[in-house]
């Protein structure tokens, strides 16, 4: 296993071996006491033979930094996207030059502008040195938190106050108007520079550059907790926001279609904006399907204050409650990083890996479900059904089935939302159909619900990968079910 001299977000996510060890590494080069290096993280693998190499990382936030690096912005490692600090080669060199070993500047870290304001650094005994901290890169892609380091561009500016102001013109709007509206500013949308639509591999490429240089560290291949249970590769996960009356009385339909093809999905109501029968939510739970809370109102509000957010949640506790519902989605997907985990629901999920067609663009680029605190977040990883049909005017299915093949390329987790509301003509409905039986008979997929995705992925944080005999076993809630990998997460692919 690796032993780190501080804990390391990345290794905790993925469930990689290790143990803390404030003094892991020191002994290993020569520094100086009490320089800044020695403040880093360090991490090594104890089993290699010989020992000699390890890893370091500058902590964001503490004072190792020493005041050398740059304020969180917008970087480029290579050619992934990198938003954190970072600290420039002048002052890691000097850092580097303590342990008296051989050090080398190697893959380019480049700023907005393309000038080169950092590397990653390898000596030659195989140690490596991170100008930036993993942890907090991670952080900036799940939150969104790259939108604040990316810059304000006159472009991006323009584009917010369309859509603000198309938001607020929209109740006067006739429903043609609207979805021309919608549809001339798609291409604009489109164009969205990051996250890439319809797939931004940069969170999953930057997990595998971290695995290969922690085998490199390590010299073998790197123990790690697999993704989903028993075997699957790949999660499908659907799920229904039902916006409207017209939505609810029409839900049948959809339910059909799945029940035939052997699925079971989410069904999530607007407890305010039309009555939500007890007997029915009954109904569905017992037919193996769940029920969740689509806001209060479905007015865009829920999250536009602490105010209103704190106004309105016994209320939405109170139907969660009501319907024994623990999952959540925002309407138009609103959210706020901060705030989500205060809804106090097992899990949401409101946040797109990547969309720009929505009333807040952007996306957290994960194809996997992470933690929001103690709040389990389900990404939403396919097209929405409105985007796909009334905005892009797509005829059949075919974008939807072209990325969850990727995404079961990735072993990520599929994740959709279809609104009875707007699937009601026969060739949605159709396409709807065709995509469920494409996936039917796959034996990687785990066709599951949002709630037991959520229970697996939090037995999955609460195990361990430990070592037996010359393999590795899982321990803990998932030992049951959970796959060790020795194999670093695939790509996305072109």
């Amino acid at each position: 296993m690796f032993e780190t001299s501080l804990p390391f977000a990345f290794f905790d996510y993925f469930r990689v071996p290790y143990r803390v060890d404030e003094r892991a590494g020191v002994d290993v080069h020569t520094l100086s006491p009490g320089g800044p290096l020695e403040r880093c993280g360090r991490l090594r693998w104890l089993d290699r033979e010989g020992g000699g190499a390890v890893a370091y990382w500058v902590p964001a936030g503490g004072s190792p930094l020493g005041g050398a690096a740059t304020s969180q912005a917008e970087h480029r490692l290579g050619t992934t996207p990198l938003y954190g600090t970072v600290v420039p080669d002048a002052a890691s060199g000097r850092w580097l030059a303590a342990t008296g070993a051989d050090w080398t500047p190697t893959t380019p870290v480049y700023d907005a502008s393309g000038a080169r304001v950092a590397s990653v650094w390898r000596a030659g005994d195989g140690s490596l040195y991170l100008p930036f901290d993993p942890g907090q890169v991670i952080a900036n892609y799940w939150s969104e938190g790259y939108k604040d380091l990316a810059g304000r561009t006159l472009s991006a500016q323009l584009k917010r106050l369309a859509v603000r102001a198309y938001y607020r013109l929209r109740p006067a709007l006739p429903r043609a108007a609207q979805l021309a509206l919608r549809r001339g500013f798609s291409h604009v949308q489109a164009r969205s520079r990051f996250p890439r639509w319809p797939v931004e591999p940069a969170l999953h490429d930057f997990y595998r550059l971290l695995f290969g240089w922690s085998a490199d560290v390590a010299g073998t291949a790197v123990p790690w907790l697999a993704p989903w249970p028993n075997g699957h590769t790949w999660a499908l996960v659907l799920t229904h926001d039902v916006e409207t009356q017209v939505g609810y009385d029409n839900l049948a339909a959809l339910r059909g279609v799945e029940l035939a093809a052997g699925y079971r999905s989410s069904w999530n109501f607007v407890p305010m904006r039309y009555t939500v029968d007890d007997a029915l939510v009954a109904d569905l739970v017992t037919d193996g399907f769940e029920v969740g809370v689509h806001g209060l109102y479905h007015d865009g509000r829920d999250l536009e204050s602490e105010s209103v957010l704190s106004e309105r949640l016994p209320a939405i506790r109170r139907h969660a409650r009501r319907w024994q519902a623990v999952g959540f989605r925002s309407p138009a997907t609103h959210r706020v990083w901060d705030w989500m985990p205060r809804l106090g629901f097992d899990y949401d999920s409101s946040y797109p890996d990547t969309d720009p067609f929505e009333p807040q663009s952007g996306g957290c680029c994960s194809l996997l479900p992470f933690f929001n605190r103690d709040m389990v977040e389900l990404p939403i990883t396919l097209p929405q059904d409105h985007t796909l049909f009334a905005i892009l005017r797509q005829p059949d299915e075919r974008l939807w089935v072209d990325k969850a093949r990727r995404i079961r390329q990735a072993q990520g987790m599929a994740l959709m939302i279809a609104h009875p509301d707007y699937l009601l003509e026969r060739p949605r409905l159709d396409a709807y159909r065709r995509f469920l039986e494409t996936f039917a008979a796959d034996p990687s997929v785990w066709r599951a619900l949002p709630k037991d995705v959520s229970a697996w992925w939090r037995r999955r944080a609460a195990s361990t990968v430990e070592r037996a005999g010359q393999s590795w076993r899982v321990r803990g809630p998932a030992a049951e079910e959970g796959v060790v990998s020795l194999d670093p997460p695939p790509s996305l692919g072109s």
